[in-house]
C-alpha cells in the first residue's frame, strides 16, 4: 500500500513539473503606439515561430493620451506589462523604478551608440529606455493640393507659409485641419516645444535654465515670437470649432484630402494613409513646420520611440521580455517591419536602410542627414507640469489668452516648478 501511495505521488509530481514546463512564457506589451494595432501580430508570428517556450504575446496599443493612466491602473492591479514604452527625459520618470536594466541579457545593447546609450541611461537605475524608431513631426502636405494652388514646393519659411495659406484658399481649398482638443497631443507634445528645437543647442540648455527658474524673458526671445508669429496664421486659418476637433476628425479629414495641410502629424500615419487612401502615399509629403523666416533655423521635430522592460516578473520572464524588446529594434524582421510597413527610420545604425522605405520615412532622414532635425523637448519637461502647459495653450488657441498673456502664464508655470508648487 506504501509503495502504491508513493507512486502515485511520484506520478502526480512529474504530471505537475510537466504541465508547468508544457506551458511556455506569455509576455504583455503596452506602448501608446496606436498605428501598430492591426500590425503588430507580423512581428509576434514571426518571432514565435523561433521561440517555442513563449507560448503567448499579448500587445496593446492605446492613445499617448490615456497611456500614462492605463500603466497606473495595471500596476495597482499588480499587472504592469512585461515590456512598455517610457521616454528619455523627465516625463516619465515615475517609471523609472519599475524598469530592467538592459546592459545584459539585451542583444540589441551592443548594436547602440555611445550617445544612445548615454541618453537612456537613468541615475540610479542604469541603462532603461532603449531606442527602437525614429519619428518626425512638423507638417504633413498634399502636394497634388498645392499643386493646384500653383505650389511646386513646400513652404521654407513663415512668410511663404502664410502665402500658401492665402493661395489655398484663394482656390476654394481648405488649409488646415487643427486638432486643438487634443491639448496634451498637439498643444503640448507635437508642436508646442518645436520653438525650443529651432535654438542653438536643440534647447536642451535653455530649457533647464527655464525649470531652474532663471528668468529667461521670453518676451523678447526670438525663437519664442518667431514661434508665435506662426501661430497667429495657424490661428487665422483654422477651421470652425478647431478647438474642440479630436485627432480623427482631422487624419481622416486630410487622408480622404479635404485639407491640404496637417499639422504635428508626422511619418507614423504611413500605414493609416495606406489604409484609408493609398494614392494619397504617391502625393504626401513631411517637412518642417517653417517657423522661422530664415530656412535654414528650421527644424523638424523628432522623437525616439524608446521601448523598456519592467522589473516586476521572475529572472526568466524578464530575460526573455528583454529578448522580445531586442527583437523588436533589432532583429533584420523587425527592420523591414518598421520601414517598409510603418514607414518609420529605425534607430540602430548597423541595420540596412531599405530600398522600399515610404516617401514620409526618406523624408526624415533626408532632414536628419541635413542637420535640420531637433529632438523634441517635450519628453524632458516633468510630467508635473503637463497639464497646466496644456490649459495655458487651450486658452491661446481658443483666443481666451491674449498673447501677452500667454507667454506670462508659459513662464510662470516654470517658475513655479522651480520654486516647488508643484511638489
Amino acid at each position: 500500500m506504501k509503495k502504491l501511495i508513493a507512486l502515485l505521488v511520484a506520478t502526480a509530481m512529474i504530471l505537475t513539473i510537466g504541465s508547468a514546463m508544457a506551458e511556455g512564457i506569455k509576455l504583455t506589451v503596452c506602448m501608446p503606439l496606436g498605428q501598430w494595432t492591426d500590425n503588430f501580430d507580423a512581428l509576434i508570428d514571426s518571432y514565435m515561430e523561433k521561440h517555442p517556450e513563449i507560448e503567448t504575446i499579448d500587445a496593446t496599443f492605446p492613445s499617448s493620451d490615456v497611456y500614462n493612466d492605463l500603466l497606473k491602473a495595471d500596476l495597482a492591479a499588480g499587472e504592469l506589462p512585461d515590456i512598455i514604452s517610457i521616454c528619455y527625459g523627465r516625463l516619465n520618470e515615475e517609471w523609472f523604478q519599475y524598469c530592467a536594466d538592459l546592459t545584459t541579457d539585451f542583444p540589441a545593447y551592443s548594436d547602440l551608440t555611445t550617445a544612445q546609450i548615454e541618453v537612456g541611461t537613468a541615475e540610479g537605475f542604469g541603462f532603461i529606455v532603449a531606442p527602437v524608431y525614429e519619428e518626425g513631426t512638423g507638417i504633413l502636405y498634399n502636394m497634388r493640393l498645392l499643386e493646384k494652388a500653383g505650389w511646386d514646393h513646400t513652404p521654407q519659411t513663415r512668410d511663404e507659409l502664410a502665402q500658401l495659406c492665402a493661395d489655398l484658399t484663394a482656390v476654394g481649398i481648405k488649409p488646415f485641419m487643427h486638432q486643438w482638443g487634443e491639448t496634451y497631443l498637439n498643444l503640448f507634445n507635437w508642436v508646442g516645444p518645436t520653438w525650443l528645437g529651432n535654438k542653438e543647442g536643440q534647447g536642451r540648455e535653455f530649457l533647464e535654465e527655464m525649470l531652474a527658474g532663471k528668468d529667461m524673458n521670453l518676451a523678447e526671445d526670438k525663437e519664442w515670437n518667431d514661434f508665435l508669429d506662426t501661430y497667429e496664421i495657424l490661428i487665422e486659418y483654422a477651421q470652425e470649432g478647431a478647438i474642440a476637433t479630436d485627432k480623427w476628425t482631422c487624419r481622416n479629414a486630410f487622408f480622404l484630402e479635404e485639407c491640404a495641410m496637417l499639422v504635428g502629424e508626422g511619418s507614423w500615419e504611413t500605414p493609416n494613409i495606406a489604409n484609408t487612401n493609398p494614392e494619397l502615399l504617391d502625393f504626401v509629403k513631411q517637412d518642417v513646420l517653417p517657423v522661422s523666416n530664415d530656412p535654414k533655423a528650421n527644424n523638424l521635430q523628432l522623437q525616439t520611440i524608446g521601448i523598456s522592460v519592467t522589473n516586476t516578473a521572475s529572472e526568466e520572464h524578464i530575460k526573455a521580455a528583454k529578448e522580445f524588446a531586442s527583437y523588436i529594434i533589432d532583429s533584420e524582421d523587425a527592420a523591414k517591419w518598421h520601414q517598409e510597413l510603418m514607414g518609420s527610420p529605425t534607430s540602430v545604425i548597423t541595420l540596412e536602410v531599405s530600398e522600399n522605405l515610404p516617401a514620409l520615412g526618406k523624408d526624415v532622414i533626408a532632414l536628419m542627414q541635413e542637420g535640420r532635425a531637433a529632438e523634441s523637448m517635450y519628453q524632458f519637461m516633468p510630467a508635473v507640469i503637463m497639464t497646466d502647459l496644456e490649459e495655458a495653450w487651450a486658452r491661446y488657441v481658443a483666443q481666451s489668452y491674449s498673447r501677452e498673456e500667454f507667454t506670462k502664464r508659459y513662464e510662470e508655470i516654470f517658475k513655479d516648478y522651480a520654486e516647488g508648487f508643484y511638489d
